[in-house]
């Protein structure tokens, strides 16, 4: 029936456009539970959906579940949605009947199978695929992130600058899960807006856990003392206990994404090296600016110090501001006191 990559099809589903069928396939699972709650949402009513919407593992759905299932009469009426995940744990029995069913759903019935990977040269796949739209979930790479991000806006109304967007994806990363709640917060901020700008995304962001956190590292990589130790002191009044392992590892990825520039620039193209360091090519340019403050030797001297802060925050009972702030003293100080 076609294939859809997984921001086509929410961008669809959103806009009412929905299919008799559906084929989830892929290892993202925020992916797969989004596009599933969009589409129960999108055919059952919210106080129906406790009685029409139906879910079956695939080792347990068998033959006379799933005709009870799809077939079976609302206890209110209306639309049916039936969810069967793992089918790739279908008994053999259901994988000769499932598809012959597909064939005569009732208009009301919506099927959605989900898998993580499907062998696409069986008969029960081949099958499947002539009777439901395929929907790839993939984790988004570099490239794709912009324009999901961009998705996600606009199913709330919005517009949003390519400045603000590569920002936004600079802070928020690639998880879709953080990208959503993220999308969903700045949409209920902004509510009067119908674009956003570059100062939007960052007022909004200052007081978000992702802001701080990426920005220490971005303060830091630029050598600027209050502005590290704003940053760093935000994050950990506004995080819960526990929080320091991310941002341990933020500092930790700033500072070896900068030996590796080192190391690599000249010798491969820039955007193979953005591939290499994880990051939109846009922010080499920033990451080009980061490295005039910092020889190769302070560089290690700054990983070295944030390994002791690590340690430092396991093993001491010294507060915890006191740790990051002394290490921040070590990495900014050119004597590395």
């Amino acid at each position: 029936m076609g294939k859809l990559t997984y921001t086509q099809a929410l961008r669809q589903v959103e806009t009412g456009r929905i299919d008799p069928a559906y084929l989830l396939q892929g290892d993202d699972y925020y992916q797969r539970f989004l596009l599933t709650e969009k589409i129960v949402k999108q055919r059952i009513p919210a106080g129906e959906r406790a009685y029409n919407r139906h879910s079956l593992g695939g080792a347990k759905a068998n033959p006379a579940a799933l005709e009870e299932q799809l077939f079976g009469v609302p206890l209110l009426g209306g639309n049916t949605v039936v969810i069967v995940t793992e089918l790739e744990r279908l008994p053999q029995a259901s994988q000769q009947f499932l598809p012959k069913a597909l064939k005569s759903l009732d208009p009301s019935v919506t099927f959605v199978g989900v898998a993580r990977k499907l062998d696409g040269r069986t008969k029960f796949v081949k099958e499947m695929l002539e009777r439901c739209v395929l929907v790839e979930i993939k984790d988004l790479n570099d490239d794709a992130l912009p324009e999901y991000v961009r998705s996600r806006l606009a199913a709330r109304g919005f517009a949003i600058d390519a400045d603000a967007v590569a920002e936004f994806c600079r802070i928020v990363g690639r998880d879709c899960g953080d990208i959503e709640n993220e999308v969903e917060k700045i949409a209920i901020v902004h509510a009067g807006k119908k674009k956003l700008a570059l100062s939007d995304v960052r007022d909004y962001l200052s007081d978000s856990h992702f802001f701080t956190q990426y920005e220490a590292a971005k303060q830091l990589g630029f050598r600027r003392l209050e502005a590290s130790l704003g940053a760093i002191k935000r994050y950990l009044e506004s995080s819960g206990s526990g929080a320091q392992a991310p941002l341990f590892w933020a500092f930790y990825n700033q500072f070896e994404r900068m030996l590796k520039y080192r190391k690599f620039s000249g010798k491969i193209a820039d955007k193979d090296l953005a591939g290499m360091l994880g990051m939109h090519p846009y922010f080499l340019i920033e990451l080009k600016q980061q490295i005039e403050h910092y020889a190769p030797e302070e560089l290690v001297r700054a990983l070295l110090a944030v390994y002791q802060a690590e340690v430092d925050d396991r093993f001491s009972t010294e507060p915890k501001p006191q740790i990051f702030e002394r290490m921040t003293y070590r990495i900014i100080n050119a004597t590395g006191e």
